[in-house]
């Protein structure tokens, strides 16, 4: 019984079946943090604890849900396609947005990290966290950090982003789609995408290409560190 409950199989139908409720949640609340992947985070840590599954065996037996990436990269280009021309001519500002954003998130972990005396291993661990998670895995191992640390941090920081960038278009009235695309791509990775695409689908297109931008920007400027 126990090999099935940790099995593949049983891994996969529950991390998307607690996304479909989570998104559910989502939809009837709009609340930023009851998103799809938190609540889905949240019960499938609560199943693993409630069945005293063990973590590193779940996890293995997991990792055939990567399959899902490719369609999930495929599917944000969507909107890229639909706003090629857009993209095109707005594509310097879009880059250097991107490269000042990925460069401003480094130097601020840098220095509060030195400021708060946190341990190299963190520091490299947290670094990269305006990325995609597979680059911000290969930077902080190539820096020496930990994995675990690494994805943590990159989904605190998507989440966070997701929940504080709308708040503040709000605030400031920003109007712009380019300008909303820009900020939750090169700061909440995948979430801020989806969130972008429920604002407007021009700002989704952007996000996606910000997102690509930020993430190669991250992993060259990790180079020169």
């Amino acid at each position: 019984m126990r090999e099935i409950l940790s099995s593949q199989e049983m891994g996969i139908t529950l991390a998307l079946f607690f996304y479909v409720i989570g998104e559910i949640v989502y939809r009837k609340t709009r609340i930023p943090l009851l998103s799809p992947l938190i609540v889905a985070t949240i019960l499938l840590m609560a199943y693993v604890w409630v069945i005293g599954i063990d973590l590193s065996v779940f996890l293995t037996d997991l990792s055939g849900i990567h399959v899902f990436l490719g369609p999930l990269i495929v599917s944000l280009a969507i909107p890229i396609v639909k706003r090629i021309q857009m993209i095109k001519e707005h594509l310097l500002p879009i880059l250097v947005g991107s490269v000042v954003g990925a460069a401003t998130s480094i130097l601020t972990v840098i220095l509060l990290g030195n400021i708060l005396g946190l341990d190299e291993t963190i520091l490299a661990s947290i670094l990269p966290k305006a990325s995609t998670t597979p680059i911000a895995i290969e930077v902080s191992e190539r820096l020496g950090g930990i994995r675990a640390i690494t994805v943590a941090t990159v989904v605190i920081t998507a989440v966070a982003g997701a929940v504080v960038i709308p708040l503040l278009i709000k605030i400031f009235k920003i109007k712009d789609p380019i300008v909303i695309g820009l900020g939750l791509g090169a700061t909440s990775q995948a979430i801020g995408t989806a969130k972008a695409l429920e604002i407007d689908e021009t700002a989704g297109a952007v996000s996606s290409v910000a997102l690509v931008f930020t993430g190669v920007a991250t992993a060259i400027l990790a180079i020169f560190i």
